[in-house]
């Protein structure tokens, strides 16, 4: 009788709101990804798809233990209250998507430093 490993991955995304300093450009929102578990020194694509904001990619590459950790910046990123993103191996939409997920909690406002 065969033998199947499963490896599953593992896959964090969580969103932040930072103050902007220009009120014509709004709040600005900071999405982190935590993936665990890709291949290792590899390149991967992060899609993030906000609800009420334009999509963004960021390009990254894992550590030697196959994690891979990006921050998407969302100018003007209060505006949304989702943020979806997706993980494909290489550099395009079109490579293998590997991940999937999206913020689980509402993004928290964390205010600019008055001593800069």
């Amino acid at each position: 009788m065969p033998i199947y490993l499963v490896f599953g991955l593992d896959m964090d995304v969580k969103c932040a709101i930072y103050e902007g300093s220009d009120e014509e450009n709004g709040n600005n929102a900071d999405v982190r990804i935590l993936v665990l578990g890709l291949k290792q020194n590899s390149t991967y694509l992060a899609h993030v798809i906000p609800d009420h904001n334009s999509p963004t990619k960021v390009i990254s590459e894992t550590d030697k233990e196959g994690i891979l950790w990006v921050i998407a910046k969302i100018p003007n990123g209060e505006k949304s209250l989702l943020f979806n993103v997706n993980i494909y191996e290489g550099t395009d939409v079109s490579g293998k998507l590997v991940a999937s997920g999206d913020d689980d909690a509402p993004c928290y406002k964390i205010p600019e430093s008055k001593n800069k």
